[in-house]
């Protein structure tokens, strides 16, 4: 991971809603284009998941910055997924999007965790960094079904057939 400043703990949580936010908005575009049951299933738990992520960050925010107003970044040091969502992506590239996108939320929060002094916000950096990389296993193994169900019948996986289904 290239090296970059510290950062306060406030930079850290507003990074952090921002990029759950974004991750939001990628999942349920991807729900939203396929027709699978299971895959929009799928998507459905890692919506939650993310929603989850951002209140717990937006909770330590509020403790934390009682009297500060919450203002996201415009710029993150978190990769975006911005890309993946502005050009007509089709699934496999939203897929290639989300699961770098996991990638380098686990690598920023593990990041972080080895560099902060406080042991709370530590422990909430390893779990963030921990899920994500739950997400991209889950990705992953939907990602590998998709890619052998193009030598197959496209229409079959976007219906959700030959999918695994991960749910809670």
């Amino acid at each position: 991971m290239e090296e970059r400043q510290d950062l306060t703990t406030l930079e850290v949580l507003t990074i952090g809603i921002k990029a759950e936010m974004a991750a939001i908005v990628l999942y349920t575009k991807m729900k939203e284009m396929t027709a699978g049951k299971d895959l929009k299933e799928t998507m459905e738990f890692l919506i939650v998941q993310e929603q989850r992520h951002e209140a717990i960050m937006r909770e330590a925010f509020s403790k934390q910055f009682p009297d500060v107003e919450l203002k996201l970044p415009k710029n993150s040091i978190v990769p975006t997924i911005g890309d993946g969502l502005e050009k007509k992506a089709g699934i496999k590239e939203l897929f290639e999007t989300a699961m770098e996108a996991e990638k380098k939320a686990s690598e920023f929060y593990t990041d972080l965790a080895s560099r902060t002094h406080d042991p709370n916000s530590r422990k909430l950096l390893e779990y963030l960094a921990s899920m994500e990389r739950s997400h991209l296993s889950i990705l992953q193994a939907e990602y590998h079904q998709f890619e052998l169900s193009t030598d197959q019948d496209l229409d079959d996986f976007l219906r959700g057939e030959r999918m695994m289904h991960f749910g809670p």
